[in-house]
C-alpha cells in the first residue's frame, strides 16, 4: 500500500470516529465519511468495501489503542493487587472517555451478521490471551496460586464485556457518558475482585 493509501485509510477511520461522536452510526453515510476524510468516494472504496468494512477496521484499531492503554497502565514492578486494579482502570477509563465510540463498537459492530460476531470473538481473546498470560507469569513467580486459562480468562472478560453492553442498551444517547461514569467503577470492582479470587490472590 502507497503512503497516500496509507493516509487516506487513516483519515478515513479517523473521519468515521469523529462523526460518532455526533451521529449514530446507522445515520452515518459514505459521504459523512468522505466529506470528513477529504477523500473522493473512489479512495474509500480503494480501501474498504463499504461502510460496514469501515467500521469493523475502526474496530480492530481501537483494540489495539485500548490494548496499549493497558499496557501503559501498569509496570512490571507492580504488585498483582495493583496490577489487576491499573489494568482494570485502563481498559474502563478509555470506554469512559470515549463512549459514543464504544457504543458503535459494542452495539453495532454486534449487529453486523457474521463478520461482526468473528470480530467480537477475536477482540476478546486478544484480551483474554493478555490475561491468561499475565497469571501465568505471575504464577511462575509465585504471587498467585492459580493461574488462568485462555478459556477461563475468556469467560471473565466476555462477562464483564455483557456487563458494560447492559450500560449501552440500556442507556440513551443523553445519558450515555454519564451512567457510564455512575456504573463503570463498580464493574471495575467487580472485575477486580473476580480476577483476585480466580488466581488465589488476597484483596
Amino acid at each position: 500500500m502507497t503512503a497516500a493509501a496509507t493516509d487516506h485509510k487513516e483519515r478515513l477511520l479517523s473521519a468515521l470516529e469523529g462523526i460518532l461522536s455526533t451521529k449514530s452510526y446507522r445515520d452515518v453515510t459514505l459521504s459523512d465519511i468522505t466529506a470528513g476524510a477529504k477523500v473522493s468516494r473512489r479512495s474509500f472504496y480503494e480501501n474498504f468495501s463499504n461502510k460496514d468494512d469501515c467500521l469493523l477496521a475502526l474496530a480492530r484499531i481501537t483494540s489495539q489503542r485500548i490494548m496499549e492503554s493497558i499496557l501503559h497502565a501498569h509496570s512490571p514492578g507492580d504488585s498483582w493487587v495493583d496490577t489487576v486494579s491499573k489494568v482494570t482502570r485502563g481498559y474502563l477509563e478509555f470506554i469512559g472517555t470515549h463512549p459514543t465510540l464504544m457504543y458503535a463498537l459494542y452495539v453495532e459492530v454486534a449487529a453486523l451478521g457474521q463478520e461482526g460476531l468473528l470480530l467480537r470473538r477475536d477482540i476478546g481473546q486478544l484480551f483474554a490471551r493478555f490475561l491468561s498470560l499475565q497469571t501465568q507469569l505471575r504464577r511462575k513467580n509465585e504471587e498467585i496460586q492459580h493461574e488462568l486459562s485462555e478459556h477461563a480468562a475468556l469467560a471473565l472478560v466476555a462477562g464483564i464485556n455483557e456487563l458494560i453492553l447492559q450500560v449501552f442498551v440500556e442507556s440513551n444517547s443523553g445519558s450515555l457518558s454519564e451512567e457510564l461514569n455512575k456504573q463503570l467503577p463498580e464493574i471495575g470492582e467487580v472485575a477486580q475482585s473476580l480476577i483476585l479470587r480466580m488466581t488465589g490472590s488476597a484483596e
